[in-house]
């Protein structure tokens, strides 16, 4: 692999732990908003959502993470 693709790879990955950070912060947020819904909530809509929507976000991450793993074995061989 020459030397712009791998510039090119690092890049990407560069891109991507943005991209998980983010997704992490968003994710903390929506974490603390179940957590700290008032007891009368808890079994709600709202709460199925915020529920959902944790569950996708700790999904795309571990889609990320991979994708990264994945990009850093290309640069290491």
């Amino acid at each position: 692999m020459n030397k712009q693709r791998r510039k090119e790879i690092d890049n990407l990955i560069s891109d991507a732990i943005r991209l998980e950070t983010a997704i992490e912060d968003i994710l903390d947020e929506e974490q603390d908003y179940l957590d700290n819904m008032p007891e009368n909530l808890q079994s709600s809509e709202k709460a199925e959502i915020a529920e959902n929507a944790i569950s996708n976000l700790e999904e795309a991450l571990d889609n990320i993470r991979e994708c990264v793993d994945n990009l850093e074995s290309i640069l290491e061989g």
